[in-house]
This record gives C-alpha cells, structure tokens and sequence, in this order.
C-alpha cells in the first residue's frame, strides 16, 4: 500500500451513503491524510437484530460508490476473515501487514456513545494512529464528552478546543465536527421498502446496484421461504396487528389493501405514536404479545431513535411513527390509490370506520 497516513470507515455500510461519504472527506481534508480505506463489516457483532445485506453487495455498492474517485478504495478484507468483525483485529491485521501505516480509525459520535461494547475497546485508539469521532446529527458534543468520561476517565484533554484527548494507555481521541447529513443507512432501507425515492442520498451506482439487485425489497419468491407462521391468512394477520396496535394506543390506524399493487406485501399498516418513546415501547411490546399468538414479526428498522420504525411480517408490513414524523413521509399520500381496509381508520374521510369504530 503505498499510503501511510489513512482514514479507515468501516461498518455495515449497508448500504454506503452520502453522510458515510461527506464525513470521511472532511476527515481526510482535515487531517490531511493520503486516502480513505472503506472496510464494510462481514459479520457485525453488534447488528443481530435485523438480516444484514449479503456481504457481496455491500462491497459491491462501496466500490461502485467511490469507483474512479482520488484517495478512496475498498477492502474485502474483513469478509476474507472467519467469525464476527472485530475492528480491533482489523487494526492489528492492517498494522501487521503495513508496519509503517498510521491509521487513523473514524466512526460516529452515535457509536462512540455506546463503544463500550466493542471488544477491546480500549486498545483501539491505542492500536490506531487515531480513534477519530465525527459528530453525528443528533448526538450532542456533550453526549460525547460524557462517553469520553465513562469509557476513558483517566484521559486527559490535550488542547484548548476539547477536541484532542489522551487516554490512560496512550491512545488519541479527536472528535471534529463535520457538515450534518442527516442520513442513515436504516432511513434508506425503510425507504425503499415504504416506496419512497433515495435518490440524493447515496451515489446514482449505488441506487442503480439496488435497483438491479431488488435489495432492500422482499419479493414474494422470498415470502415463500421465510413465512411469519401461526396465521397464514394476510387480511386475518392484518387485524390482528392492528387490534395490537390499538391495544398498544396506536393512534390513527391506516390499513393499505396492497393486493395487487405492490410486491412487497398484501398490507401496510400505518399508525403513530405520541412520543419516541410510545413508539418504541409499541414496537417491543407487540413484537413480544403477537409472537406469543405465533405472528413473527421477521426484522425491525429503526427501533434505536423511534421516530419510525418498520416491522416486517411477511404479507404485513407495519409503519409506526412518531406523530410530528408521519405528515412528513406521508405513506398515505404516496399510496392514496390503494384501497383502505373498512374496519380501521379512514385517512381520505378523517375518521374510525366498522367494526373497530363500534369497539373503540
């Protein structure tokens, strides 16, 4: 390798986005580094709650995103590595293959908060060049420095900005601050699979791969191999959900008949939640109690912040919002042709209709 001075970004990358790409130039402008080094995660120990995208394709979408671009490449290192992927064994693998490379380690202020749970967490910025924090929409500088008390109390603030630390070990901290994209890889899937555009928030070769590939979409061939079980009638699981929504104070309960119309699924149920913290705890506790009456809920997206959070039953797919967040997806609108379910709320006539009207 002929560089010396690199930025490593990895992750799940799943997929790469503008906000992954915008952070780690500023990071590379500012530290003057000779390149950026994109590693997407093989097997993410800290991603076990939802499918992760074959790691094929998400090296595939991070090299066609910096494909011909100036001071960025990718490594298929960590998926030529059996078991989970650890950073810190990538740092070591890095360090013995080049000894002269300094690399300087860059993830987000989001994850720095909970980096207490990365093995060897301690040994990274030690084992690095740098552990580089990039700010993250969302997560305050505050935040930050109270991770930085709690992960590293013995460190020690190496300039007058707060901005360079030292840890016990010997390690280097830097947090910068860089332009806020608020754009994440868990807002892309939940879009493409509502239906909505991704375009502007990932590269075009990026979109082109998805589209061609059908990521981040299920098709029906792949329904028939993953069936949510208990209830094998859609419409029959459809009220039950949202009977659990309204058990739950679900707010506003939309049923798309989807038949016909889309291939990701028979239903969409949308409903919403007066606070992050109602939809989470919504979320979890209708995972829980319609598990119990044997409907699985496949994958959840967005659970962490709860400002919208997708849950896949196979033939139903749930949006749950929080309230000031649904009018500015607008599902509904997007899919106003689809016909309503008369037995839930009625968005086009402003009211409960049926059944659920008279028990409510």
């Amino acid at each position: 390798m002929a560089w010396q001075r690199f930025g490593i970004l990895g992750g799940t990358l799943d997929p790469v986005h503008f906000g992954h790409l915008r952070a780690s130039e500023e990071v590379r402008e500012a530290l003057r580094l000779d390149g950026i080094l994109l590693i997407p995660a093989a097997s993410p120990p800290h991603k076990q709650q939802r499918a992760i995208t074959p790691f094929r394709h998400r090296y595939e979408m991070a090299r066609l995103a910096v494909e011909a671009i100036e001071g960025y490449r990718v490594s298929a290192m960590e998926g030529q590595r059996p078991g989970p992927s650890y950073s810190i064994e990538t740092i070591r693998e890095i360090k013995a293959a080049w000894p002269d490379a300094a690399p300087y380690f860059i993830i987000g202020a989001d994850a720095f908060v909970d980096f207490g749970i990365w093995k060897e967490y301690d040994r990274i910025p030690v084992e690095a060049q740098e552990l580089v924090v990039v700010s993250r929409p969302g997560i305050g500088r505050e935040q930050v420095l109270g991770a930085m008390g709690r992960l590293f109390p013995d460190s020690r603030q190496l300039d007058g900005s707060g901005t360079l630390f030292e840890t016990g070990q010997g390690g280097r901290i830097r947090y910068l601050n860089v332009t806020a994209l608020d754009i994440s890889s868990t807002s892309i899937r939940q879009r493409r699979r509502a239906g909505l555009s991704v375009r502007f928030l990932l590269p075009e070769k990026v979109i082109e791969y998805m589209v061609r590939n059908e990521l981040y979409l299920k098709t029906k061939a792949e329904h028939a191999g993953q069936k949510a079980g208990g209830v094998t009638d859609s419409e029959e699981m459809a009220r039950a959900i949202h009977s659990a929504i309204r058990d739950n104070k679900g707010e506003k309960i939309v049923v798309l008949d989807m038949r016909g119309v889309s291939p990701v699924a028979d239903f969409f149920i949308i409903a919403h939640g007066r606070s992050t913290k109602h939809v989470q705890g919504m979320a979890s506790r209708m995972k829980r109690e319609l598990g119990r009456s044997g409907i699985k809920c496949l994958s959840l997206e967005g659970e962490s912040e709860g400002k919208w959070i997708l849950m896949d039953f196979d033939d139903v797919v749930v949006h749950l919002f929080y309230e000031p967040v649904r009018g500015f997806y607008d599902l509904e609108g997007l899919w106003y042709e689809a016909p309503r379910m008369p037995w839930a709320y009625d968005d086009k006539a402003g009211h409960e209709q049926g059944a659920s009207a008279e028990q409510e």
